[in-house]
Parts: C-alpha cells; sequence; structure tokens
C-alpha cells in the first residue's frame, strides 16, 4: 500500500506495481481452470460422453437380437418336443402345433385325448349283423354288398 501512495511517475514503477497485482491474483487463483481449459475440457467431456452412448446402444441392439435369438430357440425347442409328443400319441406331425397347454405334462394329456377323438371317429362302420341267425339282410345281400364295396374299392385304386 505504500507504493500507492507516492505517485508513479515512470514506466518502470507501473509495470513493477502492475506486475505484483498480477503476481497476487495469480497466487490467488492458482487451481483454478481458465476459460481455455474449461472449453477444451467440456468439449473432451461431450466426446466421451457420444462415446458411451454410442456403445450403450450398440449394446442395446446386441441385447435385444440376444433375446430374439433366445425366444426363437424356445420356440423351436418347444415345437420339437409337441412334434415329439405328437408323434408318441400316434398323432401325425401336422397335429403337433394342435396342442393347448402351457408344459410336456399338458401336451401329453392333449395329444392323449386328440388321439383317443381320432381313434373313435377314425374306427370303421360294423359290417352288419356278425350272426346270420339275428341278420334281417339275406346271404345274397350282404355278398352282394361286399362286391360292391370290393369294386368301388378296386376302381378307386385304379383311377
Amino acid at each position: 500500500m505504500a507504493n500507492l501512495e507516492k505517485a508513479i511517475t515512470t514506466q518502470e514503477e507501473l509495470d513493477a506495481v502492475i506486475g505484483e497485482r498480477l503476481k497476487r491474483a495469480k497466487e490467488k487463483y492458482s487451481g483454478w481452470t481458465s476459460p481455455e481449459d474449461l472449453q477444451r475440457i467440456q468439449e473432451e467431456h461431450a466426446k466421451a460422453i457420444k462415446k458411451l452412448e454410442d456403445a450403450a446402444s450398440e449394446t442395446q441392439k446386441i441385447i435385444d437380437e440376444k433375446d430374439k435369438t433366445i425366444a426363437e430357440s424356445a420356440k423351436y425347442r418347444t415345437d420339437l418336443e409337441k412334434t415329439r409328443i405328437a408323434l408318441a400319441a400316434g398323432l401325425d406331425v401336422k397335429y403337433a402345433n394342435r396342442l393347448q397347454g402351457e408344459n410336456e405334462e399338458e401336451w401329453k394329456k392333449d395329444a392323449e385325448d386328440l388321439a383317443k377323438d381320432f381313434a373313435m371317429s377314425h374306427s370303421a362302420p360294423p359290417l352288419g349283423n356278425p350272426d346270420p341267425a339275428t341278420s334281417k339282410a339275406s346271404p345274397e345281400d350282404v355278398a352282394k354288398k361286399k362286391f360292391a364295396d370290393w369294386l368301388d374299392q378296386f376302381n378307386s385304386n385304379n383311377q
């Protein structure tokens, strides 16, 4: 402060006073970041954030693809298991996708029920009364019916 009371008459004295003041200011603000450094740090930070966001996006795509692959794999395993169960129950492969239920046990029960239904609906009708004494058709009629059935079958095989 003593320097300020005396009048500054030369450039050297002014430079010395300003130099001291700058030195004190530098000491006061040492450790602080300059505006140029701050700008550079912010740009580097923005680039790093962009890289991380891109990596997160790519990772999410990979996770989604993995989840899709797992779901497809589970569907294929389910379809394969249903097909195996349908074949074991004596059903045609085309009926495997019709099996209902959430697990193997329910699919097996459904396949058995479906096979029973098909067995009943595909059983041959009775050919007639096997006891000729109680049959209302004459032996001649039975023979004609058998011959007509045989002829129909023969014709359908030769077409």
